[in-house]
């Protein structure tokens, strides 16, 4: 891939109001240091500036849209916001990831092979082995009376699930996890090393797939019906490219910030042991209140949008946890209420990109607090190991 440097703190352009311009950093905010928590940052954001749609000009300059509300509607709205081009800071040459990086209606047709995949009922009979590999991972560090919760289950559990999910070799956990951390990097030389990486090792994937079909995903798109057709190797290496980017990564981080939140409540951890029945409603305020992706889109022409003026090209930021924290939409927003009576976030987005993959994750979410509650003591963090 051809690699140019992108300015990260671009001049702001001549139809952005003063107003409307926010110095933020997603890659690393200031607030992030000064809250010590990246959700307390969002929520100091929204304090300072309010909840609405802002542009900075960190990162090459872009919007981002922290309100909830106009978040909702514009991730609905793709012949305004695309997916096309979703790298940030904008990279010359844009990864194809399928189905994501697709609009309507071609999105549609190529989402359909993953639709079914992780259908509720394939999700469903995969319980049993998540459960078991759970309650391994928990018994293994039960003993030992404390653990690196990240290195220790937070990764392994949901990122082995999805590599043996995808026949990968599980060997290499460590060297995929640092790959795909690259790709959420602001260094586009990092980012595009890392495709590479992942590319080449996808490619041996399929090739082997091709070959001798196995009981994995991959074998599975290879046989899809795309349209009428089977796919290209190009298509299976964009579908694997997003499936990596997604399977390693994602309910990983859900893990490690809410199990980093229950170290610092003990009246929560006691009831939810107490009360296995409230752990999916415990899983949803988790799920709200500790938000995860920030998806980029582009938008594909001239518009007004939430009161400001959005020009052809520039980069909009979908900024879902800061939107689960939107008081107008949730009142104390940052506080975990297993009671809450609002608890339709946008962690999993929606309209037409909406996550493929929420079936799976719920699942994995709902066993692993489950098991944990019924083998864990109460836990709490290590004063001679400070969380960062």
């Amino acid at each position: 891939m051809n690699i140019e440097t992108v300015d990260l703190n671009a001049p702001v352009p001549d139809h952005v109001r003063p107003e409307s311009v926010v110095d933020f950093d997603l890659y690393g905010d200031r607030r992030w240091v000064e809250t010590g928590d990246m959700h307390a940052g969002l929520w100091k954001l929204g304090q300072e500036k309010g909840w609405g749609i802002f542009w900075t000009p960190h990162n090459g300059g872009h919007w981002l849209i922290n309100d909830y509300e106009l978040l909702f509607d514009a991730v609905r709205q793709p012949e305004l916001f695309s997916n096309q081009k979703m790298t940030l800071p904008p990279m010359p040459e844009e990864p194809l990831l399928l189905p994501l990086g697709l609009d309507p209606p071609a999105h549609g047709a190529f989402r359909l092979p993953l639709m079914k995949a992780f259908a509720p009922n394939v999700i469903r009979a995969m319980e049993r082995d998540i459960r078991n590999f759970a309650a391994e991972l928990i018994d293994g560090i039960a003993r030992d009376g404390r653990c690196e919760f990240v290195r220790a289950i937070g990764v392994p559990m949901p990122v082995m699930i999805f590599m043996k999910l995808m026949g990968m070799p599980l060997d290499r956990l460590d060297e995929f996890r640092e790959w795909v951390l690259d790709m959420s990097s602001n260094d586009n030389e990092r980012r595009a090393d890392s495709y590479v990486k992942c590319h080449a090792l996808m490619a041996e994937l399929i090739g082997e797939r091709q070959a001798e079909r196995g009981d994995d995903l991959i074998s599975q798109l290879i046989d899809a019906d795309v349209g009428g057709r089977s796919l290209t190797f190009d298509e299976l290496q964009a579908y694997c490219m997003l499936l990596f980017a997604a399977g390693l990564d994602t309910v990983a981080n859900s893990l490690a910030f809410g199990v980093n939140y229950l170290a610092g409540d003990a009246r929560l951890q006691n009831e939810l042991r107490a009360s296995p029945e409230t752990i999916p409603v415990a899983v949803e305020e988790f799920l709200r209140r500790f938000g995860i992706t920030n998806p980029p889109r582009t938008a594909t022409r001239d518009f007004n949008f939430g009161g400001v003026d959005i020009k052809k090209g520039e980069r909009v930021v979908m900024m879902t946890p800061a939107a689960n924290l939107d008081p107008k939409i949730f009142p104390d927003p940052m506080r975990f209420d297993l009671d809450r009576e609002n608890k339709v976030h946008v962690t999993f987005h929606s309209g037409p990109h909406r996550c493929v993959g929420s079936h799976l994750a719920r699942l994995e979410l709902r066993v692993f607090y489950g098991e944990w509650f019924k083998r864990m003591p109460n836990i709490r963090h290590d004063p001679d190991d400070p969380v960062v």
